[in-house]
């Protein structure tokens, strides 16, 4: 399973970076990726700024889940798990993340990206693939209603600024991959649950506070990191 993901993920990573035909569109294809290698000092500057990053987003996560009054059943897992060994379990698991951080990040914050910054800015690039980052995971999705666009949003701005201030997405991927790596089994019930009652249901209560406090933690510790990332390249 591994190697079948590695070897297509390969290939797919090949293509999109100007190999094979037509070559007529090996430039395009190369640009629009943004896949380009960074020197090791950028990398640890991008993994650090875009980790607290996406550490205050899943903050903001358990936050929205508790806002968005969403049923435990609308996470549930499209395959049951219990039926596999734990090794096969952590193997799909890691293929489905892998997967998801280079298909993604290439095409939302890669292809997608690249030709909205080019005419219209950075900004406005950010929003409108973060938009569709949304709307991907909203039609896909039984959680992601519309009370998660601004969750989408932010994380759609982290990785979008690794990517500005990187020129790469690269770190990206790396980012998206572990992240998800952790969350799905979170998510689908494999680790252990977690509450979806509406805070109207239970008033503010100290998970609540924990997570947002972490949201305000975690993004101002992030603010720093970026800063030198974008001195750093």
């Amino acid at each position: 399973m591994l190697l079948v993901t590695a070897a297509w993920l390969w290939f797919f990573w090949w293509y999109l970076r100007g190999s094979g035909w037509p070559r007529q569109t090996a430039e395009s294809r190369r640009r629009d990726l943004r896949g380009e290698s960074l020197p090791g000092r950028v990398w640890g500057w991008a993994l650090l700024a875009g980790s607290l990053g996406i550490a205050s987003t899943l903050a903001m996560g358990f936050v929205t889940l508790r806002l968005a009054n969403v049923s435990h059943e609308a996470f549930a897992a499209p395959v049951n798990f219990s039926n596999y060994p734990k090794g096969t379990v952590v193997c799909a698991i890691a293929c489905i993340s892998a997967t998801a951080g280079v298909v993604e990040e290439a095409g939302f914050r890669g292809y997608m990206l690249s030709p909205v910054q080019r005419r219209h800015g950075w900004t406005a690039a950010i929003l409108i693939s973060g938009f569709m980052f949304f709307l991907d995971h909203h039609f896909s999705h039984g959680y992601a209603t519309f009370a998660f666009l601004p969750l989408f949003l932010a994380i759609s701005a982290v990785h979008g600024l690794v990517v500005k201030c990187s020129g790469s997405i690269r770190p990206s991927v790396v980012l998206h991959s572990v992240a998800d790596f952790f969350v799905i089994p979170i998510l689908y019930g494999l680790v252990e649950s977690f509450s979806v009652v509406p805070i109207s249901q239970t008033g503010f209560d100290s998970p609540i506070g924990i997570c947002i406090v972490l949201l305000i933690i975690f993004g101002l510790a992030a603010v720093l990191p970026f800063k030198r990332l974008a001195t750093a390249v």
